[in-house]
C-alpha cells in the first residue's frame, strides 16, 4: 500500500487550493485588456459559476484601452470581460459616440451592441436605428430596423446600413429612400451607398428620382356663374363677384436607371446611367446616361438619347434641356439631330420630319412654339388641304428651317438659304409613306411612362 508522507500531502492541498483560485482570479489578471472600472456611486459583488459579477450603480464610468463607457447601471461580468448597460448609455471612442438606452459591451471581441433605439455621431453624420452594434476593433458599425443615416447634404433612410468610420462610407440596404436638403429631391432604390471621398451618395437596384415642384401660377380672374340649360342656349340666372384666385402647381420630373448618383460637391448633380428613362408634364426622354443639376436647371442627355415633347419625338448625339424656374424653355439637339412629329391620328404613316447638324426647339407653357434646324437642313412634310384631304408630300433641303407651332401641331414651315425641294403628288405617296422617309430616320421607341412612389419614411 502507497503511504503519503506529510510533505506530498502539503504538496496536493497546495495544487488543489491553485485550481480553485485560478478560474477567479487569475484568469482576470491574464486578460489581455481589462475593462477598467473608475467610477460607480454604488458597489456590490457576488460570485457566479464564470466568477466575480459588479454590479454597478449610478454614474458608471468605465473604460478599455482608447473606449470609454458611461451609463446609468452596469452588470460587469469580470473574468467575461464584458457589461451589461442600462440608462442613458454612452459609447465613445475618438470622434465616434454611440447612444443608446441599453446594450452591451464585450472586451474580448470589442463587440458594443445596442437596442431599444440607437445614434451614432460620428464627424458630421448621425445615423440610428432601432438596434446596432459597433467594433471598436474594426470601427465598423452595423445598424438595423428603421434605418436613417443623415449629414450636411442628404438623409437616407432604409431597414439596415453600415458603417466604416475609417472611410466614413455608408451603405445602405432594403427599401432605401434619399432625400436631399438642397432641393425637393426625393430617390428610392435597394441599395445605396455614400462615398464621401469622392462626393456622392450611389443608388442601385431600380432606382427612381422624383424631384417635387411647387410653383405660384399667375393670379387669375374668376367670374363665377350659376345657369341652367334650356335646349341648346345657357341662360345666365345670376351671377356673383369677380374672385382673385391663386393657385400653386404641383408637378413632379421622374428619373429611372439602373444606377443614380447624387453629387453635393459639383451643384448638387443628379448623374443617371443606363437604361435611363424620364417624365415629366409633357415631356419624356430614354437614353443610357442622363446628368441634371438643378442649381441652374439644365438637363443633358448622351448615349442614343430619344425625347417625346407633345406629339414630337427627336433624336441626336446628345440633347441639352435649359429651363427656367424648373420649367422647360429650350431643348439643343446636337449631331445628326431628328425630329418627327405624328399629328395626323388617321394616318399614322405620315410623320413630319425634320433634319440637321442641330435642331433648336423653343418651348411656352409645356408646349412646343417652334423648331429650328441648321446645318444641312432637310424636311419631310404631308400636305393636307383646308378640309384635311391628303394633298401628297413635300421634301426640302437648305441652310435653315424654322418649323412654327400652334397648340402643339405644326402650323407653319419656311426654308432659308440654298432651297432644294421636290413636291410629290397624292397618287404617288399613297400607301407607300414609309419611302419617303429622310435619311437616319431613328426607330421608334417605347414612350417612358411617370412612375409613382412606392415606399414611405418617416
Amino acid at each position: 500500500m502507497l503511504q503519503i508522507g506529510a510533505h506530498q500531502r502539503f504538496s496536493f492541498a497546495f495544487i488543489v487550493l491553485m485550481l480553485w483560485i485560478i478560474p477567479s482570479g487569475f484568469a482576470f489578471a491574464i486578460l489581455r485588456d481589462p475593462i477598467v472600472l473608475h467610477h460607480a456611486d454604488v458597489l456590490s459583488g457576488s460570485e457566479s459559476p464564470t466568477g466575480p459579477i459588479r454590479q454597478l450603480r449610478g454614474n458608471v464610468s468605465l473604460s478599455q484601452g482608447n473606449v470609454s463607457v458611461k451609463c446609468d447601471y452596469a452588470l460587469w461580468n469580470m473574468n467575461g470581460n464584458s457589461v451589461e448597460m442600462s440608462g442613458n448609455v454612452i459609447v465613445k471612442q475618438g470622434t465616434m459616440t454611440l447612444a443608446m438606452p441599453s446594450g452591451s459591451y464585450d472586451g474580448i471581441t470589442r463587440l458594443a451592441r445596442g437596442r431599444g433605439g440607437v445614434k451614432v455621431m460620428d464627424r458630421g453624420s448621425t445615423v440610428q436605428a432601432l438596434y446596432g452594434d459597433y467594433s471598436t476593433e474594426t470601427y465598423l458599425a452595423r445598424f438595423f430596423g428603421n434605418v436613417s443615416v443623415e449629414d450636411d447634404s442628404t438623409i437616407i433612410y432604409a431597414d439596415s446600413a453600415q458603417y466604416d468610420r475609417e472611410s466614413r462610407r455608408s451603405l445602405a440596404f432594403g427599401r432605401v429612400i434619399v432625400i436631399s436638403k438642397k432641393n425637393p429631391a426625393i430617390i428610392e432604390g435597394g441599395f445605396a451607398e455614400s462615398i464621401p471621398a469622392e462626393g456622392l451618395t450611389r443608388i442601385t437596384r431600380k432606382p427612381i428620382l422624383f424631384l417635387i415642384d411647387s410653383t405660384i401660377a399667375s393670379d387669375t380672374t374668376k367670374m363665377i356663374v350659376q345657369s341652367k340649360i334650356g335646349g341648346a342656349k345657357t341662360v345666365i340666372v345670376s351671377k356673383d363677384s369677380f374672385v382673385i384666385k391663386q393657385k400653386r402647381l404641383y408637378d413632379t420630373m421622374t428619373i429611372m436607371a439602373d444606377t443614380l448618383e447624387t453629387m453635393p460637391v459639383e451643384g448638387n448633380a443628379y448623374v443617371a446611367k443606363n437604361n435611363v428613362e424620364i417624365n415629366r408634364a409633357s415631356m419624356a426622354a430614354s437614353c443610357s446616361m442622363a446628368r441634371f443639376k438643378p442649381d441652374n436647371d439644365t438637363l443633358k442627355l448622351e448615349g442614343r438619347p430619344m425625347m417625346w415633347v407633345d406629339s414630337t419625338m427627336m433624336t441626336a448625339d446628345s440633347i441639352s434641356l435649359i429651363m427656367q424656374k424648373r420649367s422647360l424653355r429650350r431643348i439643343d439637339a446636337l449631331g445628326s439631330a431628328f425630329t418627327l412629329t405624328k399629328d395626323d391620328t388617321v394616318r399614322p404613316n405620315r410623320a413630319q420630319q425634320l433634319s440637321g447638324r442641330t435642331i433648336s426647339v423653343i418651348i411656352n407653357n409645356d408646349t412646343i412654339s417652334s423648331i429650328i434646324a441648321t446645318g444641312q437642313a432637310k424636311s419631310l412634310y404631308f400636305l393636307l388641304s383646308e378640309r384635311g384631304v391628303p394633298e401628297g408630300a413635300a421634301q426640302n433641303s437648305c441652310d435653315t428651317i424654322v418649323v412654327r407651332f400652334e397648340k402643339g401641331d405644326p402650323e407653319s414651315i419656311v426654308w432659308i438659304g440654298g432651297v432644294l425641294g421636290q413636291v410629290h403628288p397624292e397618287h404617288e405617296v399613297y400607301g407607300k409613306e414609309r419611302t419617303y422617309d429622310l435619311p437616319g430616320r431613328p426607330e421608334d421607341r417605347k414612350k417612358p411612362q411617370k412612375r409613382k412612389r412606392q415606399f414611405t419614411y418617416r
